[in-house]
């Protein structure tokens, strides 16, 4: 058979990504935060979008519209809604692919349809967030105070408060003097100087430049620093791995002098600004809300509070398209704004039910989660919440992606509820490997100094209770909640002779 060049035509479908669609996949997956920053930009750019609670009601009775108002209003509103598109998250293809997408636009959506059964605000079961922030005395007010106090002149001041702007947040100085000393074109002498006295600054220990003598500072203070403590410091790390003879042998002392020494160091603060907030505290708002009923079921709510509420301003629209009906790129660029207007009130709508239709299916196959605590956290992935929502698992994903979850149990981000299944002995796959995780940590929390689990004692111990586990995965989920090993353990462990 020759080949030839030939034409054909055929009829096939074909998925694009559109940029309408890749638009909102990308609401999908922001957080509540970044979704807020995003309609700020599209509230600035678009004349038709307003925030509910930026509409103000007009107190004046509108005047009645004839019948011309009304055909022209009516069929300027349905050709830039006809256009609008229709978001499908729930789909079958991979990132790469478009979902489907449609024409019927229902844009009057309310917060009922999310949240049938949810009273209102005034919730006594729970605790709704604080509205202002705590006028407590900051940390940098403190040590501004203290530079006023102890210094005089302007250049003091000035390096003082330079030499504040390096501190970490536990309190030590972490700049170079140095440097300092050459930015400022004076002598690094005079800035130790400087330094030097803020070390007595409060809180005791603060401008620190090591442990060892942020615990000198706070044992001078206490009046308790003598040669045998400073000896003490000076080797710290003997004292992380409880070399005590050797200790002793170093520092001249007996056991009891040691064991004082200790207690006293155990007594002291190694980050004295810790109880200090050096920036406002930031706080995690949940998206989802999961309440239990009088009849122990579990209903599932969306945070209305913390959702942006945008809404299309239709009478402006009006206005704007009768007075400008006769120019053609005024009419063209109303249309554009009043489609993407639509599309995003559309997204947002949709993004609002994937979000509560996938946090309900956690919620209902972690039941036992809420009920018993996180050793009966069940294993799930994302293919399996998929499937039962005939969603694909890159929806899943976008939708669990910096999402939280208020629950009795506490706040979780969606993504915490997936974990790999673990094998057992008996052949059932239903114990998750975060439980796995959690139970190592409550047996090494419980193990005495006279009895050390090792690994290998982890894995007979988790295979009495029907939980076939290696070794060295033991060893791996020990390390990634950063456990020491048994021999390190052994020696904190170890008592003060």
């Amino acid at each position: 058979m020759a080949l030839t060049p030939k034409l054909e035509i055929r009829q096939s479908q074909s998925l694009l990504m559109t940029p309408q669609l890749r638009q909102a996949i990308n609401l999908l997956q922001l957080s509540n935060l970044e979704l807020n920053e995003f309609l700020e930009q599209e509230l600035n750019n678009n004349p038709f979008l307003e925030r509910e609670n930026d509409r103000i009601a007009d107190t004046e009775d509108p005047a009645a519209p004839t019948i011309d108002t009304y055909n022209e209003q009516t069929q300027s509103t349905s050709e830039i809604e006809g256009t609008a598109m229709d978001v499908d998250y729930d789909n079958q293809f991979d990132d790469s692919e478009n979902d489907s997408v449609g024409s019927d636009i229902s844009n009057d959506f309310s917060w009922s349809d999310y949240n049938q059964n949810k009273s209102s605000h005034n919730d006594d079961d729970f605790d709704y967030f604080e509205k202002r922030l705590s006028d407590n005395k900051s940390f940098y007010q403190l040590l501004d105070e203290q530079i006023d106090l102890h210094f005089t002149k302007r250049k003091d001041k000035l390096i003082a408060r330079l030499l504040s702007e390096q501190l970490d947040d536990a309190g030590y100085y972490r700049g170079d003097t140095a440097q300092l000393a050459s930015r400022l074109n004076t002598e690094e002498s005079a800035v130790r100087s400087i330094l030097k006295k803020m070390k007595g600054f409060e809180p005791s220990g603060i401008f620190a430049e090591n442990l060892a003598e942020c615990l000198e500072i706070q044992l001078r203070d206490l009046n308790r620093l003598d040669p045998v403590i400073s000896c003490l410091l000076q080797n710290l790390n003997l004292l992380a791995e409880r070399k005590f003879k050797e200790l002793k042998k170093l520092c001249n002392c007996d056991d009891e002098d040691l064991a004082s020494m200790i207690t006293d160091i155990k007594a002291l603060n190694p980050k004295p600004a810790a109880e200090w907030h050096l920036d406002n505290p930031s706080y995690i708002i949940p998206d989802v809300y999961v309440r239990r009923n009088k009849d122990e079921s579990y209903r599932v709510e969306l945070n209305t509070l913390s959702l942006p509420r945008v809404l299309i301003n239709r009478s402006y629209f009006s206005e704007i398209s009768h007075t400008s009906a006769k120019n053609k790129e005024a009419k063209r660029y109303l249309k554009e704004n009043m489609t993407h207007a639509n599309f995003i009130i559309k997204s947002l709508h949709q993004r609002a039910t994937t979000i509560l239709r996938v946090s309900e299916e956690i919620v209902r196959r972690q039941r036992d989660f809420f009920e018993h605590g996180i050793n009966h956290l069940k294993p799930m992935s994302l293919k399996d919440v998929a499937y039962a929502l005939e969603m694909h698992e890159s929806t899943v994903s976008r939708v669990t992606a910096r999402k939280y979850m208020q629950t009795p149990r506490g706040l979780f981000e969606l993504k915490y509820f997936f974990s790999a299944a673990a094998g057992t002995y008996t052949g059932n796959e239903e114990t998750s490997t975060l439980s796995i995780k959690n139970r190592i940590r409550q047996l090494i929390d419980a193990e005495t100094p006279q009895e050390i689990l090792s690994d290998d004692k982890l894995v007979e111990l988790l295979a009495r209770e029907g939980i076939k586990i290696a070794r060295r995965t033991v060893a791996k989920y020990r390390e990634a909640q950063n456990i020491p090993t048994s021999a390190q353990r052994k020696r904190q462990k170890r008592p003060v002779l």
